[in-house]
């Protein structure tokens, strides 16, 4: 029935809490009363198909078989309630549909792990599909988790997360793997000033970017128009970076991107490349500010509208001096930071991505696009890291994934 469906979620009752309104939706304000108080601390399921249709999922001893209407659908021990007559059908075929394609990793290995725990206790499981409709614009950026499945645990105001990501379906990966444990260790995440509204640090760009640079369309405009040729595509997909997203209370943005990646092989290219910039940069009306004869700015480029009265800077780079590689810091709509904030510069490689981020401050500014859930939106504070499931590579594709939420008080 799990193939019916691109994401499903699981919750723990509670008779103190208010009735869910999925419940009031698919069953009636009177009959989901009753049964919320009936259920005590039973699980049930929502789940959601490709067409955006809710679904509510019981367990078959909750609902009397007199209750069980038209619009629901009994699967062994469990009932789906849909709106109406023709979602049940849909419903109906698709799970027909789910059962001739299963592969033979159904009954074993991750996916069936993630079944087991989203029948034991309050976890989660999406698809590709569920990912791009809930995530929007920034689902190039997250490839890496395009199907997931993650045990969740509310503790306090604190909302925890600990699971299995993958490019590939979670079905068709090896039948040892499994879902990771819980590690009762918090996300510590390190101090970040009142403006960094959200910083990543990963061990290689491509964790991030390894979509969009190995698609043509971005490939051929970046050799043809900036000299950036495979080889400083492979550099840059390989190099460890550090990359922070910064309010501005004033100027023309209201927030900067910078970057910090270290350099290594000839640096000959990386300057002809920002020469090639620079050229297209003025070209377009941008002019560049005097360089500053001190030796700490040698190499700095800033760069502002030709119209611009102000000179406000809307971006640049600057090489800092590092005791192993010189560092290439780069600033959107923001001056480029002169010192280096990258943390992690000798992690081994595969070690994945640290994120923290204050996510309600981004939706207030519009800059966080996509559906994603209100716990989320709403939170002060989130922080998770991604690293390699088998640091042997018996599972390779995997990562395991975990972290936390900071909720407003309710």
């Amino acid at each position: 029935m799990a193939d019916a469906f691109i994401l499903i979620q699981s919750f723990k009752g509670d008779p103190r809490r208010p009735v869910p309104s999925l419940w009031n939706a698919r069953l009636g304000v009177k009959p989901a009363g009753d049964l919320w108080q009936r259920q005590g601390g039973m699980l049930w399921w929502q789940a959601w198909s490709l067409d955006g249709e809710a679904y509510l999922i019981l367990p078959a001893t909750l609902i009397p078989p007199r209750s069980q209407d038209s619009f629901s659908q009994r699967y062994g021990n469990l009932v789906v309630v849909g709106t109406d007559q023709l979602h049940r059908e849909q419903l109906l075929q698709r799970v027909k549909a789910g059962h001739a394609q299963s592969g033979s990793f159904a009954k074993a290995g991750l996916f069936a792990s993630c079944l087991e725990s989203l029948a034991e206790q309050t976890s989660v499981y999406w698809t590709a599909d569920a990912l791009a409709s809930v995530s929007g614009t920034l689902a190039p950026l997250l490839q890496r988790g395009r199907e997931g499945c993650m045990q969740l645990r509310l503790q306090g105001q604190v909302l925890q997360w600990n699971g299995v990501i993958s490019q590939r379906p979670l079905r068709n990966n090896p039948a040892q793997a499994k879902l990771v444990v819980w590690n009762n260790a918090a996300t510590e995440p390190a101090p970040v000033d009142q403006f960094t509204l959200l910083q990543v640090e990963g061990s290689a760009l491509q964790l991030i970017l390894g979509t969009l640079l190995s698609r043509q369309i971005i490939q051929v405009p970046l050799e043809q128009n900036y000299g950036i040729n495979e080889v400083l595509r492979t550099q840059i997909s390989a190099s460890p970076f550090s990359l922070r997203l910064i309010g501005r209370p004033k100027g023309f943005y209201r927030a900067g991107l910078q970057l910090q990646i270290p350099v290594t092989g000839d640096l000959g290219s990386w300057n002809k490349v920002l020469d090639t910039v620079s050229e297209r940069l003025r070209s377009r009306g941008y002019d560049s500010l005097p360089s500053s004869p001190a030796q700490s700015d040698q190499g700095k480029q800033l760069w502002v509208k030709g119209d611009d009265p102000k000179k406000t800077v809307i971006g640049g780079w600057r090489w800092l001096r590092m005791k192993k590689n010189p560092l290439l810091s780069i600033g959107f709509g923001i001056e480029p930071e002169g010192t280096a904030f990258i943390r992690g510069f000798d992690q081994p490689k595969g070690s994945g991505l640290v994120v923290q981020s204050d996510p309600s401050t981004l939706v207030s500014m519009d800059l966080l696009s996509g559906r994603w859930p209100k716990p989320m939106t709403k939170a002060s504070t989130m922080t998770f890291q991604v690293s390699p499931l088998d640091a042997r590579g018996l599972t390779k594709g995997l990562w395991r994934m975990r972290g936390q939420l900071l909720l407003p008080q309710s």
